[in-house]
Protein backbone atom coordinates (compact mmCIF):
# COMPACT_ATOMS: atom_id res chain seq x y z
CA UNK A 1 0.00 0.00 0.00
CA UNK A 2 1.57 3.66 -0.85
CA UNK A 3 1.16 6.14 1.78
CA UNK A 4 -0.75 9.11 0.15
CA UNK A 5 0.98 12.33 0.14
CA UNK A 6 -1.55 15.24 0.59
CA UNK A 7 -1.72 17.34 -2.06
CA UNK A 8 -2.31 20.90 0.37
CA UNK A 9 0.60 20.38 2.27
CA UNK A 10 2.97 23.42 2.90
CA UNK A 11 5.64 20.62 1.21
CA UNK A 12 3.99 19.27 -1.52
CA UNK A 13 5.73 19.98 -4.80
CA UNK A 14 2.77 19.37 -6.95
CA UNK A 15 0.89 21.87 -5.47
CA UNK A 16 3.67 24.23 -6.00
CA UNK A 17 3.39 23.45 -9.64
CA UNK A 18 0.08 23.81 -9.94
CA UNK A 19 0.11 27.11 -8.75
CA UNK A 20 3.02 28.34 -10.68
CA UNK A 21 0.90 27.40 -14.06
CA UNK A 22 -1.94 28.99 -12.44
CA UNK A 23 0.65 31.86 -11.91
CA UNK A 24 0.96 31.66 -15.84
CA UNK A 25 -2.14 31.93 -16.96
CA UNK A 26 -2.86 35.08 -14.80
CA UNK A 27 0.05 37.06 -15.66
CA UNK A 28 -0.02 36.26 -19.39
CA UNK A 29 -3.58 36.43 -19.77
CA UNK A 30 -3.31 40.23 -18.64
CA UNK A 31 -0.47 40.78 -21.24
CA UNK A 32 -3.04 39.22 -23.65
CA UNK A 33 -6.18 41.11 -22.33
CA UNK A 34 -4.10 44.44 -22.02
CA UNK A 35 -4.73 45.79 -25.18
CA UNK A 36 -8.53 45.14 -25.20
CA UNK A 37 -8.63 47.42 -22.41
CA UNK A 38 -6.10 49.79 -23.00
CA UNK A 39 -6.98 50.73 -26.93
CA UNK A 40 -9.49 53.22 -25.45
CA UNK A 41 -7.04 55.52 -24.00
CA UNK A 42 -4.49 54.89 -27.16
CA UNK A 43 -6.88 55.43 -29.55
CA UNK A 44 -7.86 59.20 -30.79
CA UNK A 45 -11.58 59.29 -30.49
CA UNK A 46 -12.80 59.69 -34.40
CA UNK A 47 -10.76 56.32 -34.16
CA UNK A 48 -13.61 54.88 -32.13
CA UNK A 49 -16.71 53.24 -34.45
CA UNK A 50 -19.98 51.82 -33.72
CA UNK A 51 -19.80 47.83 -33.69
CA UNK A 52 -16.82 47.38 -31.73
CA UNK A 53 -16.27 46.10 -28.26
CA UNK A 54 -14.09 49.21 -27.62
CA UNK A 55 -15.86 52.49 -27.83
CA UNK A 56 -16.35 55.38 -26.60
CA UNK A 57 -18.47 55.58 -23.30
CA UNK A 58 -20.16 58.88 -24.33
CA UNK A 59 -20.91 57.40 -28.23
CA UNK A 60 -24.50 58.74 -28.61
CA UNK A 61 -24.70 57.26 -31.96
CA UNK A 62 -25.16 53.79 -29.95
CA UNK A 63 -28.04 54.91 -28.20
CA UNK A 64 -30.71 54.39 -30.99
CA UNK A 65 -31.16 50.55 -29.65
CA UNK A 66 -33.39 51.94 -26.27
CA UNK A 67 -35.55 54.49 -25.54
CA UNK A 68 -33.87 56.64 -22.91
CA UNK A 69 -37.13 57.18 -21.07
CA UNK A 70 -38.07 53.26 -20.61
CA UNK A 71 -34.25 52.47 -20.04
CA UNK A 72 -32.28 54.79 -18.23
CA UNK A 73 -28.44 54.88 -18.00
CA UNK A 74 -27.13 52.57 -15.43
CA UNK A 75 -24.25 53.90 -13.70
CA UNK A 76 -22.70 53.36 -10.40
CA UNK A 77 -20.90 55.57 -8.62
CA UNK A 78 -21.68 58.91 -10.53
CA UNK A 79 -21.77 58.91 -14.57
CA UNK A 80 -18.28 60.96 -15.02
CA UNK A 81 -17.56 61.34 -18.58
CA UNK A 82 -14.61 59.61 -20.23
CA UNK A 83 -12.10 61.94 -22.25
CA UNK A 84 -10.11 60.09 -25.17
CA UNK A 85 -6.69 61.49 -25.54
CA UNK A 86 -4.72 59.19 -27.54
CA UNK A 87 -2.91 59.74 -30.34
CA UNK A 88 -2.66 56.26 -32.80
CA UNK A 89 -5.39 56.05 -35.29
CA UNK A 90 -6.69 52.55 -36.05
CA UNK A 91 -9.27 52.14 -38.30
CA UNK A 92 -12.22 49.10 -37.49
CA UNK A 93 -10.30 47.14 -39.97
CA UNK A 94 -6.66 47.59 -38.81
CA UNK A 95 -7.96 46.81 -34.84
CA UNK A 96 -9.76 43.58 -36.13
CA UNK A 97 -6.10 42.22 -37.85
CA UNK A 98 -4.68 43.51 -35.08
CA UNK A 99 -6.73 41.37 -32.43
CA UNK A 100 -7.08 38.48 -34.65
CA UNK A 101 -3.16 38.50 -35.14
CA UNK A 102 -2.73 36.96 -31.95
CA UNK A 103 -5.25 34.29 -32.21
CA UNK A 104 -3.40 33.32 -35.50
CA UNK A 105 -0.10 33.05 -33.33
CA UNK A 106 -1.76 30.91 -30.73
CA UNK A 107 -3.25 28.44 -33.56
CA UNK A 108 0.33 28.17 -35.01
CA UNK A 109 1.40 27.32 -31.59
CA UNK A 110 -0.54 24.61 -31.25
CA UNK A 111 0.67 22.99 -34.63
CA UNK A 112 4.22 23.14 -32.57
CA UNK A 113 3.40 22.30 -29.20
CA UNK A 114 3.73 18.42 -29.23
CA UNK A 115 7.07 18.36 -30.94
CA UNK A 116 8.53 20.84 -28.38
CA UNK A 117 7.01 19.27 -25.61
CA UNK A 118 8.82 16.07 -26.86
CA UNK A 119 11.85 17.49 -27.73
CA UNK A 120 11.99 20.36 -25.23
CA UNK A 121 10.00 19.93 -22.74
CA UNK A 122 6.82 21.50 -21.45
CA UNK A 123 8.81 23.65 -18.70
CA UNK A 124 11.12 24.92 -21.31
CA UNK A 125 9.03 25.59 -23.92
CA UNK A 126 6.22 27.90 -21.72
CA UNK A 127 9.53 29.44 -20.19
CA UNK A 128 10.84 30.45 -23.69
CA UNK A 129 7.39 31.64 -24.59
CA UNK A 130 6.82 33.82 -21.75
CA UNK A 131 10.25 35.58 -22.31
CA UNK A 132 8.64 36.47 -25.83
CA UNK A 133 5.56 38.02 -23.81
CA UNK A 134 7.49 40.00 -21.67
CA UNK A 135 9.58 41.56 -24.32
CA UNK A 136 7.11 41.94 -26.58
CA UNK A 137 4.58 43.77 -23.65
CA UNK A 138 7.25 45.93 -22.86
CA UNK A 139 7.80 47.29 -26.28
CA UNK A 140 4.13 47.55 -27.05
CA UNK A 141 3.67 51.12 -26.94
CA UNK A 142 6.54 51.92 -28.84
CA UNK A 143 5.48 49.75 -31.67
CA UNK A 144 2.07 50.95 -31.63
CA UNK A 145 3.10 54.55 -31.20
CA UNK A 146 5.12 54.13 -34.49
CA UNK A 147 3.19 55.52 -37.23
CA UNK A 148 5.90 55.10 -39.93
CA UNK A 149 5.47 51.45 -41.19
CA UNK A 150 1.68 51.61 -40.65
CA UNK A 151 0.14 48.47 -38.30
CA UNK A 152 2.14 45.97 -39.76
CA UNK A 153 4.58 45.74 -36.82
CA UNK A 154 2.14 45.50 -33.94
CA UNK A 155 0.17 42.88 -36.20
CA UNK A 156 3.67 41.14 -36.53
CA UNK A 157 4.23 41.57 -32.64
CA UNK A 158 1.14 40.26 -31.38
CA UNK A 159 1.45 37.58 -33.63
CA UNK A 160 4.87 36.73 -31.52
CA UNK A 161 3.06 37.16 -28.34
CA UNK A 162 0.19 34.86 -29.62
CA UNK A 163 2.73 32.08 -30.13
CA UNK A 164 4.35 32.59 -26.65
CA UNK A 165 1.46 32.05 -24.99
CA UNK A 166 -0.14 29.46 -27.21
CA UNK A 167 1.93 26.71 -26.05
CA UNK A 168 1.23 27.59 -22.04
CA UNK A 169 -2.11 25.51 -22.54
CA UNK A 170 -1.03 21.82 -23.81
CA UNK A 171 2.26 22.76 -22.05
CA UNK A 172 -0.17 22.89 -18.97
CA UNK A 173 -2.07 19.84 -19.57
CA UNK A 174 1.50 17.88 -20.15
CA UNK A 175 2.49 19.02 -16.85
CA UNK A 176 -0.83 17.84 -14.81
CA UNK A 177 -0.35 14.34 -16.50
CA UNK A 178 3.06 13.89 -15.72
CA UNK A 179 2.76 15.52 -12.29
CA UNK A 180 -0.69 14.14 -10.86
CA UNK A 181 -2.36 11.05 -10.08
CA UNK A 182 -5.67 10.53 -11.74
CA UNK A 183 -7.62 11.32 -8.36
CA UNK A 184 -6.19 14.71 -8.33
CA UNK A 185 -6.18 15.66 -12.12
CA UNK A 186 -9.51 17.89 -11.71
CA UNK A 187 -8.40 19.18 -8.75
CA UNK A 188 -4.82 20.18 -10.35
CA UNK A 189 -6.46 21.83 -13.49
CA UNK A 190 -8.99 23.68 -11.62
CA UNK A 191 -6.29 25.11 -9.42
CA UNK A 192 -3.92 26.04 -12.90
CA UNK A 193 -7.04 27.49 -15.11
CA UNK A 194 -7.81 29.57 -11.68
CA UNK A 195 -5.33 32.40 -13.64
CA UNK A 196 -8.05 32.47 -16.69
CA UNK A 197 -10.67 34.72 -14.79
CA UNK A 198 -7.99 35.66 -12.26
CA UNK A 199 -6.27 37.26 -15.57
CA UNK A 200 -9.82 39.15 -16.50
CA UNK A 201 -11.53 40.04 -13.75
CA UNK A 202 -8.15 42.09 -13.16
CA UNK A 203 -7.74 43.55 -16.74
CA UNK A 204 -10.97 44.93 -16.13
CA UNK A 205 -10.03 47.54 -13.55
CA UNK A 206 -6.56 47.76 -13.35
CA UNK A 207 -5.87 48.43 -17.31
CA UNK A 208 -8.21 51.19 -16.96
CA UNK A 209 -6.67 52.73 -13.67
CA UNK A 210 -2.71 52.32 -14.91
CA UNK A 211 -4.24 54.45 -18.31
CA UNK A 212 -4.62 57.36 -15.82
CA UNK A 213 -1.62 57.29 -14.24
CA UNK A 214 0.51 60.63 -15.37
CA UNK A 215 2.53 58.27 -17.53
CA UNK A 216 -0.60 57.17 -19.73
CA UNK A 217 -1.44 54.01 -21.22
CA UNK A 218 2.41 52.92 -21.72
CA UNK A 219 1.92 52.31 -17.87
CA UNK A 220 -0.42 49.41 -18.87
CA UNK A 221 1.85 47.68 -20.24
CA UNK A 222 5.20 48.16 -18.69
CA UNK A 223 3.67 47.41 -14.87
CA UNK A 224 2.17 43.55 -17.16
CA UNK A 225 5.89 43.05 -18.30
CA UNK A 226 7.82 43.49 -15.25
CA UNK A 227 5.01 40.91 -13.27
CA UNK A 228 5.87 38.80 -16.38
CA UNK A 229 9.36 39.35 -15.49
CA UNK A 230 8.57 37.71 -11.90
CA UNK A 231 6.60 34.79 -13.66
CA UNK A 232 10.05 33.67 -15.63
CA UNK A 233 12.30 33.98 -12.41
CA UNK A 234 9.46 31.87 -10.38
CA UNK A 235 8.90 29.35 -13.62
CA UNK A 236 12.45 28.52 -13.57
CA UNK A 237 13.15 28.26 -9.93
CA UNK A 238 9.79 25.57 -9.01
CA UNK A 239 8.83 23.52 -12.43
CA UNK A 240 10.60 20.98 -13.68
CA UNK A 241 9.00 18.49 -16.82
CA UNK A 242 8.13 15.25 -14.22
CA UNK A 243 9.14 13.88 -11.10
CA UNK A 244 12.11 12.61 -11.93
CA UNK A 245 13.76 15.48 -12.59
CA UNK A 246 12.62 17.07 -8.88
CA UNK A 247 14.23 14.20 -7.02
CA UNK A 248 15.93 16.94 -4.50
CA UNK A 249 12.88 19.00 -3.83
CA UNK A 250 10.70 15.48 -3.21
CA UNK A 251 10.67 14.05 -0.40
CA UNK A 252 10.20 10.06 -0.81
CA UNK A 253 6.87 10.16 0.47
CA UNK A 254 5.57 12.39 -2.71
CA UNK A 255 7.67 10.75 -4.97
CA UNK A 256 6.62 7.92 -3.85
CA UNK A 257 2.78 8.40 -4.11
CA UNK A 258 2.93 10.33 -7.64
CA UNK A 259 5.11 6.98 -9.23
CA UNK A 260 2.60 4.34 -8.03
CA UNK A 261 -0.29 6.33 -8.61
CA UNK A 262 0.48 7.50 -12.02
CA UNK A 263 1.00 5.48 -14.88
CA UNK A 264 2.52 7.20 -17.41
CA UNK A 265 6.34 7.68 -18.64
CA UNK A 266 8.18 10.59 -20.63
CA UNK A 267 5.39 10.94 -23.64
CA UNK A 268 6.53 8.80 -26.76
CA UNK A 269 5.91 10.08 -30.37
CA UNK A 270 2.25 10.75 -31.04
CA UNK A 271 0.29 8.24 -32.34
CA UNK A 272 -1.72 10.55 -34.52
CA UNK A 273 -3.56 8.11 -36.72
CA UNK A 274 -5.14 6.73 -33.64
CA UNK A 275 -6.17 10.27 -32.42
CA UNK A 276 -7.56 10.99 -35.72
CA UNK A 277 -9.67 7.88 -35.71
CA UNK A 278 -10.60 8.28 -31.94
CA UNK A 279 -14.43 9.51 -31.49
CA UNK A 280 -13.14 10.09 -27.79
CA UNK A 281 -10.77 12.85 -29.13
CA UNK A 282 -12.87 14.32 -31.59
CA UNK A 283 -15.60 15.04 -29.16
CA UNK A 284 -12.84 16.10 -26.55
CA UNK A 285 -11.97 18.73 -29.51
CA UNK A 286 -15.76 19.45 -30.46
CA UNK A 287 -15.98 20.63 -26.47
CA UNK A 288 -13.26 22.49 -26.73
CA UNK A 289 -14.43 24.55 -29.41
CA UNK A 290 -17.42 25.68 -27.39
CA UNK A 291 -15.72 25.76 -24.77
CA UNK A 292 -13.00 28.60 -26.34
CA UNK A 293 -15.99 29.95 -28.15
CA UNK A 294 -18.65 31.12 -26.02
CA UNK A 295 -15.13 32.28 -23.69
CA UNK A 296 -13.80 34.25 -26.04
CA UNK A 297 -16.77 35.75 -27.50
CA UNK A 298 -18.00 36.78 -24.32
CA UNK A 299 -14.77 38.38 -23.18
CA UNK A 300 -14.47 40.45 -26.40
CA UNK A 301 -18.54 41.73 -26.74
CA UNK A 302 -19.99 41.78 -23.30
CA UNK A 303 -18.87 45.17 -23.01
CA UNK A 304 -20.58 46.01 -26.29
CA UNK A 305 -23.88 44.17 -25.08
CA UNK A 306 -24.26 45.90 -22.01
CA UNK A 307 -23.62 49.11 -23.92
CA UNK A 308 -25.81 49.01 -26.55
CA UNK A 309 -28.74 46.88 -25.34
CA UNK A 310 -28.77 46.97 -21.38
CA UNK A 311 -27.61 51.00 -21.77
CA UNK A 312 -24.73 51.23 -19.18
CA UNK A 313 -22.30 53.84 -18.10
CA UNK A 314 -18.82 52.89 -18.56
CA UNK A 315 -18.23 52.47 -14.74
CA UNK A 316 -20.96 49.88 -14.05
CA UNK A 317 -20.41 48.17 -17.48
CA UNK A 318 -16.25 47.47 -16.13
CA UNK A 319 -18.03 46.24 -12.96
CA UNK A 320 -20.78 43.95 -14.00
CA UNK A 321 -18.53 42.66 -17.24
CA UNK A 322 -15.76 41.19 -14.10
CA UNK A 323 -18.54 39.82 -12.41
CA UNK A 324 -19.33 36.41 -14.38
CA UNK A 325 -15.77 35.90 -14.66
CA UNK A 326 -15.47 36.49 -10.45
CA UNK A 327 -18.45 34.09 -10.20
CA UNK A 328 -16.64 31.36 -13.08
CA UNK A 329 -13.80 31.14 -10.17
CA UNK A 330 -16.29 30.62 -7.60
CA UNK A 331 -18.28 27.94 -9.49
CA UNK A 332 -14.90 26.24 -10.47
CA UNK A 333 -14.40 25.22 -7.30
CA UNK A 334 -17.91 23.98 -6.55
CA UNK A 335 -17.84 21.90 -9.76
CA UNK A 336 -14.62 20.47 -9.10
CA UNK A 337 -15.54 19.95 -5.47
CA UNK A 338 -18.44 18.19 -6.11
CA UNK A 339 -16.74 16.21 -8.78
CA UNK A 340 -14.24 14.54 -6.30
CA UNK A 341 -16.51 14.25 -3.37
CA UNK A 342 -18.28 12.02 -5.93
CA UNK A 343 -15.19 9.77 -6.82
CA UNK A 344 -14.18 9.93 -3.47
CA UNK A 345 -17.73 8.52 -2.10
CA UNK A 346 -18.08 6.24 -5.42
CA UNK A 347 -21.65 8.48 -5.94
CA UNK A 348 -21.04 6.81 -10.17
CA UNK A 349 -18.37 5.98 -11.93
CA UNK A 350 -15.32 8.37 -13.60
CA UNK A 351 -16.98 8.02 -16.53
CA UNK A 352 -20.51 8.97 -15.23
CA UNK A 353 -18.84 12.28 -13.15
CA UNK A 354 -16.93 13.53 -15.90
CA UNK A 355 -20.01 13.62 -18.43
CA UNK A 356 -22.40 15.26 -15.71
CA UNK A 357 -20.07 18.02 -15.30
CA UNK A 358 -19.79 18.50 -19.25
CA UNK A 359 -23.22 17.66 -19.66
CA UNK A 360 -24.11 20.27 -17.45
CA UNK A 361 -21.67 23.09 -18.80
CA UNK A 362 -22.81 22.40 -22.63
CA UNK A 363 -26.54 22.11 -21.93
CA UNK A 364 -26.77 25.25 -19.04
CA UNK A 365 -25.16 27.55 -21.40
CA UNK A 366 -27.37 27.09 -24.09
CA UNK A 367 -30.05 27.24 -22.07
CA UNK A 368 -29.23 30.74 -20.00
CA UNK A 369 -28.16 32.01 -23.84
CA UNK A 370 -31.35 31.05 -25.27
CA UNK A 371 -33.60 32.99 -22.24
CA UNK A 372 -30.90 36.10 -23.15
CA UNK A 373 -32.58 36.19 -26.82
CA UNK A 374 -35.84 37.87 -25.11
CA UNK A 375 -34.45 39.70 -22.49
CA UNK A 376 -33.97 43.82 -23.37
CA UNK A 377 -32.97 46.48 -20.94
CA UNK A 378 -36.47 46.46 -19.34
CA UNK A 379 -35.09 43.10 -17.72
CA UNK A 380 -31.59 44.32 -16.81
CA UNK A 381 -31.57 41.96 -13.83
CA UNK A 382 -32.37 39.18 -15.72
CA UNK A 383 -30.16 39.30 -18.34
CA UNK A 384 -27.06 40.13 -15.95
CA UNK A 385 -28.39 37.05 -14.25
CA UNK A 386 -28.07 35.15 -17.24
CA UNK A 387 -24.81 35.88 -18.20
CA UNK A 388 -23.38 35.34 -14.67
CA UNK A 389 -24.85 31.62 -14.87
CA UNK A 390 -23.56 30.66 -18.08
CA UNK A 391 -20.10 31.92 -17.79
CA UNK A 392 -21.08 29.93 -14.22
CA UNK A 393 -21.82 26.94 -16.00
CA UNK A 394 -18.62 27.28 -18.15
CA UNK A 395 -16.62 26.07 -15.17
CA UNK A 396 -18.35 22.46 -15.50
CA UNK A 397 -15.63 21.65 -18.54
CA UNK A 398 -12.81 21.82 -16.48
CA UNK A 399 -13.89 18.34 -14.70
CA UNK A 400 -15.83 17.64 -17.45
CA UNK A 401 -13.83 17.28 -21.85
CA UNK A 402 -10.71 18.62 -19.75
CA UNK A 403 -10.32 15.76 -17.34
CA UNK A 404 -10.46 13.72 -20.13
CA UNK A 405 -7.60 15.23 -21.80
CA UNK A 406 -5.24 13.99 -19.16
CA UNK A 407 -6.82 10.43 -18.72
CA UNK A 408 -7.82 8.76 -21.87
CA UNK A 409 -4.29 8.36 -22.76
CA UNK A 410 -1.52 9.51 -20.86
CA UNK A 411 1.17 8.53 -23.05
CA UNK A 412 -0.31 10.68 -25.80
CA UNK A 413 -1.15 14.04 -23.61
CA UNK A 414 0.73 15.88 -25.33
CA UNK A 415 -0.84 15.20 -28.69
CA UNK A 416 -4.70 15.20 -27.58
CA UNK A 417 -4.35 18.51 -25.93
CA UNK A 418 -2.47 20.22 -28.87
CA UNK A 419 -5.01 18.17 -30.80
CA UNK A 420 -7.92 19.75 -29.09
CA UNK A 421 -6.04 23.07 -28.22
CA UNK A 422 -6.11 23.44 -31.92
CA UNK A 423 -10.22 23.56 -32.01
CA UNK A 424 -10.01 25.44 -29.82
CA UNK A 425 -7.44 28.26 -30.94
CA UNK A 426 -9.78 27.98 -34.37
CA UNK A 427 -12.77 29.34 -32.19
CA UNK A 428 -11.23 31.62 -30.61
CA UNK A 429 -10.21 33.38 -33.74
CA UNK A 430 -13.58 32.86 -35.43
CA UNK A 431 -15.83 34.01 -32.32
CA UNK A 432 -14.89 37.69 -33.01
CA UNK A 433 -15.15 38.00 -36.18
CA UNK A 434 -18.44 36.13 -36.49
CA UNK A 435 -20.13 37.86 -33.32
CA UNK A 436 -18.49 41.38 -34.83
CA UNK A 437 -20.57 40.61 -38.56
CA UNK A 438 -23.98 40.03 -36.41
CA UNK A 439 -23.43 42.83 -34.33
CA UNK A 440 -22.82 45.73 -37.05
CA UNK A 441 -25.61 47.65 -35.54
CA UNK A 442 -25.83 46.51 -31.98
CA UNK A 443 -29.97 45.32 -32.52
CA UNK A 444 -31.76 43.20 -30.27
CA UNK A 445 -32.53 41.01 -33.25
CA UNK A 446 -28.61 40.90 -34.11
CA UNK A 447 -27.83 39.90 -30.47
CA UNK A 448 -30.51 37.24 -30.69
CA UNK A 449 -28.61 35.63 -33.69
CA UNK A 450 -25.46 35.72 -31.73
CA UNK A 451 -27.14 33.96 -28.57
CA UNK A 452 -29.08 31.22 -30.66
CA UNK A 453 -25.63 30.44 -32.76
CA UNK A 454 -23.66 29.82 -29.31
CA UNK A 455 -26.56 27.97 -27.81
CA UNK A 456 -26.44 25.72 -31.00
CA UNK A 457 -23.19 24.93 -30.86
CA UNK A 458 -23.06 24.09 -26.87
CA UNK A 459 -25.89 21.65 -27.51
CA UNK A 460 -24.62 20.06 -30.93
CA UNK A 461 -21.00 19.72 -29.07
CA UNK A 462 -22.75 18.03 -25.31
CA UNK A 463 -24.53 15.72 -27.03
CA UNK A 464 -21.25 14.47 -29.04
CA UNK A 465 -19.41 14.11 -25.82
CA UNK A 466 -22.25 12.84 -23.46
CA UNK A 467 -22.32 9.74 -26.34
CA UNK A 468 -18.92 9.27 -27.12
CA UNK A 469 -16.74 11.05 -24.34
CA UNK A 470 -14.95 8.92 -21.77
CA UNK A 471 -12.12 9.56 -18.80
CA UNK A 472 -11.43 5.47 -19.60
CA UNK A 473 -8.15 4.46 -21.02
CA UNK A 474 -7.97 3.89 -24.58
CA UNK A 475 -6.37 0.39 -26.26
CA UNK A 476 -4.17 2.93 -28.43
CA UNK A 477 -2.46 4.12 -26.18
CA UNK A 478 1.08 1.80 -25.53
CA UNK A 479 1.82 2.45 -22.13
CA UNK A 480 -1.07 2.30 -19.89
CA UNK A 481 -0.65 -1.31 -18.96
CA UNK A 482 2.89 -1.09 -17.56
CA UNK A 483 3.51 -1.42 -13.91
CA UNK A 484 4.74 1.76 -11.78
CA UNK A 485 8.31 -0.29 -11.50
CA UNK A 486 8.41 -0.81 -15.03
CA UNK A 487 7.48 3.29 -15.61
CA UNK A 488 9.78 4.03 -12.82
CA UNK A 489 12.72 2.36 -14.48
CA UNK A 490 12.28 3.51 -17.70
CA UNK A 491 12.27 7.33 -15.95
CA UNK A 492 15.69 6.54 -14.27
CA UNK A 493 13.80 7.05 -11.01
CA UNK A 494 16.35 6.16 -8.05
CA UNK A 495 14.89 2.57 -7.04
CA UNK A 496 15.60 3.44 -2.95
CA UNK A 497 13.36 6.31 -2.97
CA UNK A 498 10.65 3.43 -4.12
CA UNK A 499 8.86 1.19 -1.06
CA UNK A 500 9.41 -2.43 -0.82
CA UNK A 501 6.12 -3.20 -1.66
CA UNK A 502 6.70 -2.42 -5.77
CA UNK A 503 10.11 -4.56 -5.74
CA UNK A 504 8.09 -7.42 -7.40
CA UNK A 505 8.40 -9.73 -10.47
CA UNK A 506 5.72 -9.94 -13.05
CA UNK A 507 4.97 -13.50 -14.30
CA UNK A 508 2.97 -14.69 -17.34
Amino acid sequence: MSTKSSLWSVRSVRLRVAMAVALALTIEGLMRSNLNMAIVCMLNSTALTDGKPMISATSSRLNTSFNEEKCPLLTFGGNKTVEHRGTIYWTSHDRAIIFAAFYVGGLVATLCSEFLNRYIGPTRTVFYGAVVNVLGTFVTPFVASTTNFGTMPIMFLRFLMGFGQGVLWPCMLVLVSQWFPANEKSTALAIATTGNQLSVVIAMFATAELCQLPLGWPMAFHTYAVFGIVLCVLWYIVVHDSPCHAEDVLSKEELHYITTERSVKRPPKTRWLNLAKSPVVWSIAASSFAHNYVTVGTITYLPLYYKTILNMSLTSNGVLSALPFLLQLISKVVYVGFADIARRREWASMDTITKICNSSASFGIAICFGLLCFADCTQRGTAIFLVCMAMSFVSGYIPGYSTSVVTIAPAQTAGIAAFSRFWGQIASSVAPYHIGAFTKQGTPAEWMAVFSTMGAICIATGVFFHCCGTVSLQNWDSDHSKAPIEIAREELIDSSKLDDSLRITTVD
